[in-house]
C-alpha cells in the first residue's frame, strides 16, 4: 500500500471546456460543474458560478443613483450624470457578478437525443487534471471527457472528495481508461469505489483524534475577540456612563447596539469553536464541530484504506489530505505547510490501528497559516 505521498498537482490546460469566457478571471472563482444524473445512455451536468462579493455594492449604487431624483428641483446636468453613472455601474456589476447556471448533456451516439454532445460510450477516455486560478486559495480539480476528437470538462470543483464521488458514479455507467494528472502514485485509485469489498464492524470503539484543523486562522480569531470586546465595552459605556446623564434613551439605539454585540459574539464563538478533525479506530472518520456540536461527515473501514496523499498545487494556500479507500474517497482541508505532516500522522495512526497498538495522536491543533 502506498501512503503519505506528497503530490503537487501539475498545471494542465485542456483544449475545450464547458467553461468559457472569464473562467480564470482573478475576481471570480472558477466555475463549479457537478453531476445531475447518469445512466448508460446519458450524462447530465450542471455548470454554475457563485455570486461574487462586488454584487453587494449594487444596493448602495442604486440608492446613490436614486438620490438625485429625490432631491429638490431643479435637476442639474451634474446630478443627472452622477445618477446615470451610479445606475449604469449597478447594472454592469449585477450582470457580471450574478450567479450563472447552465446544463450540459452528454449522450450516447445513436440514442436519438440531439440537445447535447454525442459520443461513443465504448471509446471514452477520462482525464483528471488540476490547475490553480489566480486570486483563489484552493486548487481547482477537474475531469475531462475525451472521445473521438471531443474534449469536454464535465466535472470541476475545489473539493476533491466531492468530485471523486461523482466521478465514481459516472464511471459506473460510462467506464473507460482514466489518465490521472494529479501527481498521485500509479497505484492510486481514489475514484474506484467498492463498498462491498469486505465486512463492516458493527461495534466501533471511540475514535482517537489524529489532528484537529481550526476553521479560521489564529490571527482572525484574535481580531474577532478584540472587536467583540470593544463592542461590549462600548455597549456598557452607553448604558452606564452616557445613559446616566440623559433623561431618555431611545430603545432603538440600545437594541441596535445590543444586536450588533450579539452578532459579534456569535461570530467570535463560531470562529473559535469551528474545526474539522480526523478520528482513527476501527474506522477513519471525519468530523466537523461548530458551537460544540459535532457531526460526522464521512467514515471508512480501516481495512479499505489504500493510501494517504497530500494533494494540491504549489501556488495554492489550501491543500487536501486525501484518503484513497475502497469505501470511497475522504479528504480534509489543511494549510499547504501542514499537509505533509498530517498525511504522515494519518498514515502512522492507520498502521497502528491495524496492528492493534496505540497510535500516536496529535495533541496540538494544526494551525492554518496565512
Amino acid at each position: 500500500m502506498s501512503m503519505s505521498s506528497v503530490t503537487e498537482a501539475p498545471p494542465w490546460r485542456h483544449e475545450r471546456s464547458v467553461v468559457r469566457g472569464d473562467r480564470l478571471s482573478w475576481l471570480r472563482a472558477p466555475e463549479r460543474i457537478e453531476l445531475l444524473g447518469a445512466d448508460p445512455r446519458r450524462l447530465s451536468f450542471t455548470a454554475q458560478r457563485a455570486m461574487v462579493a462586488p454584487v453587494f455594492l449594487c444596493p448602495l449604487l442604486l440608492a446613490l443613483g436614486g438620490l438625485p431624483w429625490l432631491a429638490p428641483p431643479p435637476l442639474s446636468a451634474a446630478r443627472a450624470a452622477t445618477s446615470g453613472a451610479c445606475l449604469a455601474a449597478a447594472v454592469a456589476i449585477a450582470a457580471w457578478g450574478r450567479p450563472r447556471r447552465r446544463r450540459v448533456e452528454v449522450f450516447a451516439r445513436g440514442g436519438g437525443a440531439t440537445d447535447g454532445h454525442a459520443v461513443q460510450p465504448g471509446k471514452v477516455r477520462w482525464v483528471l487534471h488540476s490547475e490553480h486560478a489566480p486570486g483563489t486559495p484552493r486548487t481547482t480539480h477537474g475531469v475531462t471527457l475525451e472521445a473521438e476528437g471531443v474534449s469536454l470538462t464535465v466535472l470541476q470543483s475545489s473539493d476533491p472528495e466531492r468530485l471523486l464521488w461523482q466521478f465514481s458514479e459516472v464511471l459506473r455507467h460510462w467506464p473507460g481508461p482514466v489518465d490521472c494528472r494529479w501527481g498521485l502514485p500509479d497505484e492510486a485509485r481514489p475514484w474506484s469505489v467498492e463498498p462491498h469489498s469486505g465486512p463492516r464492524a458493527l461495534n466501533d470503539d471511540a475514535g482517537r483524534s489524529v489532528a484537529v484543523v481550526p476553521l479560521a486562522h489564529r490571527p482572525l480569531i484574535w481580531c474577532a475577540r478584540i472587536m467583540t470586546a470593544l463592542v461590549l465595552i462600548d455597549l456598557g459605556f452607553l448604558l452606564t456612563s452616557s445613559g446616566a446623564g440623559l433623561v431618555h434613551i431611545h430603545p432603538l439605539s440600545v437594541a441596535l447596539a445590543a444586536a450588533f454585540a450579539c452578532c459579534m459574539l456569535a461570530l467570535t464563538l463560531a470562529l473559535a469553536s469551528g474545526s474539522s478533525r480526523l478520528l482513527v479506530s476501527r474506522r477513519v472518520c471525519r468530523e466537523t464541530a461548530l458551537f460544540g456540536i459535532r457531526r460526522q461527515r464521512g467514515a471508512l473501514r480501516i481495512e479499505s484504506v489504500r493510501g494517504v496523499h497530500a494533494l494540491g498545487s504549489a501556488e495554492a494556500e489550501r491543500w487536501h489530505v486525501l484518503l484513497d479507500s475502497a469505501d470511497g474517497p475522504l479528504a480534509i482541508e489543511v494549510a499547504r505547510g501542514d499537509a505533509d505532516a498530517l498525511a504522515r500522522e494519518v498514515e502512522h495512526a492507520i498502521a497502528a490501528a491495524r496492528s492493534g497498538s496505540e497510535p500516536r495522536t496529535s495533541q496540538r491543533p494544526i494551525e492554518r497559516r496565512s
